[in-house]
């Protein structure tokens, strides 16, 4: 019973920052406008792409992903693969802000729009290494639902 209490509130803790992101990057409620370009600029100031249409791509999908995979942690047959794509998307933030630290960048992350400051690394890396945490969890608790029983 408490093993399910837990994994319930890790569900709704990885949905509700992952719908949160998803969405405050999609739209900027601030100024009553799409979030999108100020993503696209968040995402080029890693570095990391090698061309400017990748950043525009990924600034237009992401948001989207996000918060569809959060929605979806709700579903019962949707619930592994959306656990799945949370993880795989937090190994890539962490693997991303890494890199910038290692190059000594100084930007905001954009992970949750653009009102963010200058990152702060370690604390970052906590809450991204946190999350990664709680959706292998959640990855693990659906696939040992998902398996079927087998005879003995």
């Amino acid at each position: 019973m408490v093993g399910k209490i837990i994994v319930l509130l890790l569900r709704l803790v990885v949905a509700g920052v992952f719908l949160y992101a998803g969405v405050m990057k999609i739209w900027d409620f601030k100024h009553g406008q799409s979030a999108t370009p100020d993503f696209t600029v968040a995402i080029q100031h890693f570095e990391i792409l090698p061309y400017p249409d990748l950043a525009v791509m990924l600034a237009f999908y992401l948001p989207w992903l996000e918060a569809i995979s959060a929605l979806a942690l709700f579903v019962r047959r949707l619930a592994l693969g959306a656990a799945t794509a949370i993880t795989g998307m937090t190994a890539i933030f962490l693997i991303a802000l890494a890199s910038a630290w290692h190059r000594g960048l100084d930007i905001s992350c954009g992970c949750f729009g653009k009102d963010e400051v200058s990152t702060n690394y370690p604390t970052l890396l906590l809450r991204d290494g946190l999350l990664l945490a709680a959706a292998l969890v959640l990855v693990w608790r659906e696939c040992k639902t998902a398996a079927p029983a087998r005879d003995a």
